[in-house]
């Protein structure tokens, strides 16, 4: 339960209590561990690898919604986009699922997600960590409140988020208008770090949209996937 904890980047709390309603669907099913009987163990039944597989389906399904907006010749090139992304990470055992159009965006998504997770681990930050970072340096000081609303996180994870970042001395913790509000400022070091993963974002986006990253059909694509998916999640970018 711990590991996996780590690997959502959630705090313990939350993560069992998902793992309780997930047991309690049979979805997973905990056991204590044989060396250590204070460790929970989860793991995957019969059920679980069902819901994985209809999981998957869905977001083909979200997929394809969150492209909606793009019709016409703006939707051709749009796929085209995501295809010639997966295509050029040469994703063989994925190559044969490529035919089914709008899954190009989940595999895309991916990809992006697992590349700028190891161009974090390099600069020895989280990927939450990453994205906090950057917000907090975009701004001069942005509230606890504010930031939470922004990666949506619960309270106790951005906390956590915030505490390793400035135990790093990559950000500044002030009170804010009021006693309970927290205020984050980035510091020097803190701002150096965000232009690096910045700057390290932009070049594997570049890499994996090759000619194709700025131009005008990938920043349509990117304006329709960020106006459906707000509309969808209730939520501003």
């Amino acid at each position: 339960m711990g590991a996996a904890a780590d690997v959502l980047e959630l705090n313990y709390t939350t993560t069992a209590e998902c793992a309780a309603q997930l047991a309690q669907a049979g979805t997973i099913a905990k056991t204590t561990s044989e060396d250590d009987g204070r460790r929970s163990l989860i793991s995957l039944t019969a059920t679980g690898t069902q819901r994985i597989a209809a999981f998957d389906q869905s977001l083909m399904g979200i997929a394809k919604i969150a492209l909606d907006p793009l019709e016409g010749e703006g939707r051709i090139r749009a796929m085209h986009l995501l295809f010639s992304a997966c295509k050029r990470r040469d994703k063989k055992r994925m190559m044969g699922n490529l035919v089914r159009g709008d899954s190009t965006f989940i595999m895309t998504c991916q990809q992006i997600s697992i590349e700028f997770g190891r161009l974090c681990k390099r600069q020895g930050v989280s990927s939450i960590q990453a994205h906090a970072l950057v917000h907090v340096a975009q701004r001069e000081s942005i509230s606890a409140k504010e930031l939470r609303g922004h990666l949506c996180l619960d309270a106790p994870t951005l906390s956590r988020t915030l505490t390793a970042l400035a135990d790093r001395g990559l950000i500044s913790r002030q009170a804010g208008a009021s006693r309970r509000e927290v205020e984050a400022t980035p510091t020097a070091i803190g701002l150096q770090y965000a232009s690096l993963i910045a700057e390290e974002t932009d070049a594997l986006l570049a890499n994996l949209f090759g000619d194709d990253y700025g131009s005008p059909a990938h920043l349509q694509t990117v304006a329709a996937l960020r106006t459906s998916l707000e509309a969808r999640t209730g939520q501003s970018a």
